[in-house]
């Protein structure tokens, strides 16, 4: 039996985010916060292997990026 090709994972890196934007109500991919009105992220789409792509935001300045930096 044939094992399946594992879907690599993408990296998520400040140059490829498409652009920043307002999503209040989105959740963020890192923290998984929802998003508050007037609170900047950052968008891009990622493949996906099992569907079609999709659109992730993030937080412009993530609380979980200042957790891991601190």
């Amino acid at each position: 039996m044939a094992r399946a090709k594992r879907a690599e994972v993408p990296e998520f890196d400040r140059d490829v985010w498409e652009y920043l934007t307002y999503a209040p109500g989105r959740t963020c991919s890192a923290c998984s916060r929802e998003v508050k009105p007037l609170e900047p992220v950052r968008r891009r789409v990622v493949d996906r292997t099992s569907g079609p792509p999709a659109t992730v935001y993030r937080h412009n300045k993530c609380p979980s990026d200042q957790a891991v930096a601190a």
